[in-house]
């Protein structure tokens, strides 16, 4: 188990680094990428459903078959995907930053001012409208976004799951 996780906090750090240092390379293999994982993921969900046939989880099916059929297009279409990536991918920010706005409310009702939940929902609401606006135009840079928030989880995954590891502070 601890390979597995020094494996992943590893994966997430190199992944983030070819985001920050390649975002034009990456942002053109991003409708293969994706929608290639999306395709397999809609495999292995169908998959799973007909393999245990639970009564009731038509729902896993359903998303299984969404997954594969928008994932088959984005490889299908290639290039042409990247605008409604990048529109899906704004709608995911601007969830994010509803979310971020929502703790910062609770925290705010709780009694305490938290500036950093309030930035933080500003932050991702503006990434995400400039996203929402202009998918082409900005989508590199929300690669770049990626790459260092990748690097950032790597680094917080580090010293979750070693704490006694000397990183030289």
């Amino acid at each position: 188990m601890k390979t597995a996780k020094q494996l992943l906090c590893a994966l997430f750090a190199i992944i983030g680094l070819l985001c920050v240092l390649f975002p034009i390379r990456i942002t053109r293999g991003l409708p293969y990428v994706l929608g290639g994982a999306m395709a397999a993921a809609g495999v292995v969900y169908s998959a799973s459903y007909f393999r245990n046939q639970p009564s009731g989880h038509s729902a896993e099916l359903a998303s299984g078959l969404v997954l594969l059929l928008v994932g088959s297009s984005c490889v299908l279409h290639g290039a042409d995907s990247i605008v409604p990536l990048g529109t899906v991918w704004a709608v995911i920010g601007i969830q994010k930053a509803s979310k971020s706005l929502a703790a910062a409310i609770e925290r705010t009702n709780e009694g305490s001012v938290r500036i950093f939940s309030f930035l933080g929902f500003l932050i991702r609401l503006t990434f995400s409208m400039v996203l929402l606006f202009y998918p082409e135009e900005k989508i590199q840079t929300h690669v770049v976004l990626l790459g260092l928030e990748l690097i950032i989880v790597s680094i917080r995954l580090t010293r979750k799951y070693f704490p006694d590891l000397d990183t030289g502070e």
